[in-house]
């Protein structure tokens, strides 16, 4: 685990133990001063002295300024555990005690999503995900379908959660302020920036004809308390104002309505843009975050001046007085349409800012619960080379490394059943997901170009759509080779345990002219199969790789290592031994 969280972790322990040893006492204190100020009243209701009527006031005093700094250090301990909590998410990751949030189970986007363990139970996606708006985990879940991926936004991803994972303190304040927001975990609020797309005709005429009047009432009320004029003039006036209030509203109720939700949704988000305004940032994609997050405040500034003033509409006093004396109902409106005319794109591309710094703090999440990790190179050549690659989503001591290099090859893996053939290809799918997030990878060396990922991994019936397991392996594999007709651009292709859905006469057919097609392409595969004719098949771009296990006393053991040539040992009759199913 980092440095960064341990430390951080430390501090924290130890600021809230002070805190709670000062809460001890702030209690204590305020438990003596309420007794003493029982005694003294009782001494006092018997005396009557002036000396102990000002010691109560004293002791009064002395109370209130101990609940309020009580309350300031009870606030503190709050922020230090929910500073632990969030880092006791960082600590179960690392050590492999992360519970899946059932709430969190998402529908994938992309078949390459389920198959490599991106989302679903116990996925890519429940292991780094620290978002908080519903926003941000929509944003998190489109980062890893892998949409608009091109080496500059990589680069620039790279750089900026780099510079967030070398500054844990800003991640665990965001996080922590983000936390605190009412309703965060089931806001987008994407979907209410529809209030600023309304563009509204300026009220500025009723508005100076309201303000007209309300000064007339104010020049009017001062005369009839001079008793320079009669009061009726006074209550035609006010009773003009108010209609005028009412039928105003009337107009523009639906502006009136979005006014109130809009400032209500919007407000909360005013000390999480403070906040990000007075880091300072290095990375080009933080700075332009930071800049869209400045002048999306200037506007939420704006727009929380508009949610005083509508305030004061609930109030029955305060509506009479300010519609009366201020012309309060034409104000709002007029400042909310001001608002909506003038840069309204500044406050959509800061919520945007808001949920991708968001989406980039989850991306640091392997660097942070990692020992093995690497930025990975991106190249412009169809190779992979990678040296001590792990599986991200376990504990790293239970986790095997593996080395790997190819080009432009067909790489056909054999070994027995559960030697690893299977976790071996998902764990370098995961990696090339991360890599193309602009993330970490859990490698000490990395380096891959940019390619399109197909899947035929984990391929399911669909009974509702009448389409059979090997119908389905067929449509996955189809796409990619529909893709190499369209794109020259590179691909790779994980299948595993190829046309299984089939009899074994047309999956060895159909399996051997699948490789000699993917062979002409611009891509890599790799495939697992328990067929031993596939690594037969005679061609220089295919090599064959296998995992192999080992028997002691009747007991099998595997070292999860991949190594050069086909598998020369089977399992699958020990294993049905072993279950009873032959003798």
């Amino acid at each position: 685990m980092d440095k960064q969280l341990k430390f951080a972790k430390k501090e924290y322990e130890d600021l809230k133990s002070k805190e709670e040893s000062t809460s001890n006492t702030l209690s204590h204190i305020r438990l003596i001063i309420f007794f003493a100020f029982i005694i003294l009243s009782l001494i006092n209701f018997k005396t009557k002295l002036t000396s102990i009527n000002i010691i109560l006031c004293l002791i009064g005093i002395g109370f209130i300024i101990v609940v309020i700094y009580h309350s300031k250090v009870e606030n503190k301990i709050k922020k230090y555990n929910s500073y632990l909590n969030i880092i006791k998410k960082y600590e179960d990751r690392a050590d492999g005690k992360w519970v899946l949030n059932a709430s969190d189970q998402e529908e994938a986007q992309y078949q390459f999503m389920t198959d490599l363990d991106v989302i679903g139970k116990n996925s890519l996606f429940q292991f780094i995900n620290f978002t908080s708006s519903r926003g941000g985990k929509n944003k998190l879940i489109d980062k890893l379908s892998l949409k608009d991926v091109t080496k500059k936004s990589i680069e620039e991803n790279q750089n900026a959660i780099s510079e967030l994972k070398d500054n844990f303190k800003f991640s665990l304040n965001f996080q922590e302020k983000l936390s605190k927001i009412e309703k965060i975990n089931t806001t987008d609020y994407k979907e209410y920036l529809y209030f600023f797309d309304k563009k509204t005709k300026s009220n500025f005429p009723e508005l100076v004809i309201s303000l007209i009047l309300s000064f007339i009432s104010i020049i009017v009320l001062i005369l009839t308390a001079l008793g320079i004029i009669k009061s009726y003039y006074l209550v035609g006036l006010i009773f003009l104002q108010l209609l005028a209030s009412y039928v105003y509203i009337f107009l523009y109720n639906e502006e009136f309505d979005t006014i109130s939700k809009c400032t209500r949704i919007f407000s909360n988000l005013k000390e999480i843009y403070s906040f990000v305004e007075r880091e300072e940032f290095e990375s080009i994609k933080n700075k332009k975050l930071q800049s869209d997050i400045k002048k999306g405040h200037t506007i939420l500034n704006k727009l929380s001046k508009i949610a005083d003033l509508d305030s004061y509409r609930n109030n029955f006093i305060t509506y009479l007085l300010f519609n009366i004396f201020a012309s309060l109902n034409f104000v709002i409106l007029y400042k909310y349409i001001s608002l909506l005319n003038n840069k309204s794109n500044d406050f959509k591309n800061s919520i945007q800012a808001l949920e991708e710094f968001e989406t980039l703090i989850s991306l640091t999440t392997i660097g942070y619960v990692k020992e093995s990790i690497c930025r990975p190179t991106i190249t412009k050549e169809l190779l992979l080379n990678i040296n001590s690659i792990k599986h991200p989503l376990l504990t790293e001591e239970e986790c095997i490394s593996n080395d790997f290099k190819c080009d432009h090859d067909i790489n056909v893996i054999t070994g027995s059943n559960m030697s690893g053939k299977t976790s071996f290809m998902r764990t370098i799918g995961i990696n090339l997901i991360l890599a193309y997030c602009g993330s970490f990878v859990t490698a000490e060396h990395f380096s891959c170009p940019i390619m399109t990922i197909f899947t035929s991994i984990n391929v399911k019936d669909d009974i509702s759509n009448g389409i059979s397991t090997f119908y389905g392996e067929l449509k996955r594999i189809k796409s990619a080779l529909d893709y190499s007709k369209k794109s020259k651009e590179p691909f790779i292709i994980f299948i595993d345990e190829i046309f299984k859905g089939t009899n074994y006469n047309d999956r060895i057919l159909g399996a051997k002219e699948t490789l000699r097609k993917l062979a002409n392409l611009n891509c890599i595969v790799f495939l697992t199969t328990h067929d031993f004719e596939l690594c037969e098949v005679n061609n220089k771009k295919i090599h064959n790789y296998h995992f192999k296990e080992t028997y002691k006393e009747d007991k099998i053991s595997f070292d999860y290592k991949i190594k050069e040539g086909e598998c020369s040992t089977t399992n699958a009759k020990y294993l049905m031994k072993q279950m009873g199913i032959i003798d």
